[in-house]
């Protein structure tokens, strides 16, 4: 006659401890989920880091780079004159430091008509300087349509380097840059290169 304690062919000790081995495995998952998690946060919004993540990379460019974590990689870009970004993905991200180009003209087209603000996209972007400010270090473009403004677009350059005084209001620049923000027909792109 089979006792009470087995149940379906599993003991009590058992079952008590096939339940205690799997709460010790789902905290472990969950404390490293909420780790990964912290650190892809810091990276993110406090621009540092990474914690958890290895450095297996550092590239001749100036001191670019790349660290893998749990499921996750992250490239810190730092060329001497170029991509000055940090980009979070999976594994499978490649090292890229081709901006894509586009006039004013053709970004102000492109945010409307593609419903695309191109966050985080590394640019060079040519037009006409519409102002700037030296203390700042910031210089200004302008797009309007002739549309009613439906394609109007300003542009705010954040300059890295102080020779924003040797540029001229009214003459043609070609930036480099990342798009950091979209706002009211406002896009502004940081840690840029006039070129």
């Amino acid at each position: 006659m089979q006792t009470e304690e087995k149940l379906e062919g599993i003991s009590v000790e058992k079952e008590k401890l096939i339940k205690k081995v799997s709460t010790i495995i789902m905290i472990i998952i969950i404390i490293i989920g909420v780790l990964i998690t912290t650190d892809i946060l810091l990276i993110t919004k406090k621009k540092i880091g990474p914690f958890l993540a290895i450095n297996t990379k550092t590239y001749n460019d100036g001191g670019t780079k790349e660290y893998y974590g749990l499921g996750y990689k992250v490239i810190k870009y730092n060329q001497k004159v170029g991509r000055r970004d940090t980009v979070i993905g999976s594994w499978f991200i490649k090292y890229d430091t081709n901006p894509t180009t586009y006039t004013i003209t053709d970004l102000a087209y492109s945010i409307i008509n593609d419903n695309n603000n191109h966050l985080g996209e590394f640019i060079r972007l040519t037009g006409t300087i519409t102002s700037k400010n030296n203390k700042n270090n910031i210089i200004t473009l302008k797009f309007e349509d002739n549309e009613e403004g439906k394609y109007n677009l300003t542009v705010k350059a954040n300059l890295l380097s102080d020779n924003i005084k040797e540029l001229n209001v009214n003459s043609s620049i070609s930036l480099i840059g990342v798009v950091t923000d979209y706002n009211n027909n406002t896009l502004t792109i940081e840690n840029v290169f006039a070129e």
